[in-house]
């Protein structure tokens, strides 16, 4: 069972504040077939893992394909990575896909104070980038429990390079970026002061990388 990531926005996450629970929060179950290669080898993050797989039909953005990840840790006595169980898989992964929520509604602050700009002070002078993050969902296998966070794809061949625009340890754009990507990442840069003044000084995101059209 597949459970798609509801959409919400930044006032109703404060309005109806409380624990996320990816399932009943989701916009409501899909049965799938997922098919991926177990044995392929995954790449890894700090803490997750990513294989690449097919799923039965559409469900991001008219594609079958997906990323598809787990949480793993470095078992100490062998030095192996490995991953959690099924229950502990399903809370880090509900963590993640609710940051993922959080991080959404605050990209959607900055275009919301861009739209009633534009209404006030007219169109600007140069173009602003249509960025989001990639949409997930959480799924869970009938037979063995299982879990996972599966991603829309992001296409290497489609709309440019991957680029990493602002990183975690420092809020200022990288500098060996230009054309398009310098702007950007001046954009990005600019989202980063409207959520830190729309949320009185409290919260903004980091670490920006992606494509554009695709994510942020």
């Amino acid at each position: 069972m597949l459970y798609p990531t509801a959409a919400t926005t930044f006032v109703s996450l404060i309005d109806q504040a409380r624990q996320f629970d990816a399932i009943n929060d989701s916009e409501g179950s899909i049965a799938v077939t997922m098919i991926y290669n177990p044995k392929a080898t995954p790449k890894y993050g700090s803490f997750k893992q990513a294989l690449f797989g097919q799923l039965s039909h559409p469900v991001f953005a008219g594609s079958t394909s997906v990323c598809i990840k787990q949480c793993w840790y470095l078992c100490k006595a062998s030095g192996n990575q490995l991953l959690y169980d099924n229950h502990t898989q399903i809370t880090k992964l509900s963590s993640e896909i609710n940051c993922m929520r959080w991080a959404s509604a605050l990209m959607g602050i900055v275009y919301d104070f861009v739209e009633k700009s534009i209404a006030i002070y007219g169109e600007p002078p140069f173009a602003i980038p249509k960025m989001r993050f990639v949409k997930n969902a959480l799924v869970i296998a009938d037979s063995t429990r299982e879990a996972y966070m599966v991603e829309e794809v992001i296409d290497e061949g489609a709309d440019g390079m991957f680029v990493k625009y602002i990183g975690n340890g420092s809020v200022k754009p990288f500098d060996f970026l230009s054309g398009e990507a310098a702007n950007r990442a001046q954009f990005l840069s600019f989202a980063q002061h409207v959520q830190y003044m729309k949320t009185k000084n409290l919260a903004f995101i980091g670490d920006f990388q992606g494509k554009f059209f695709v994510t942020c």
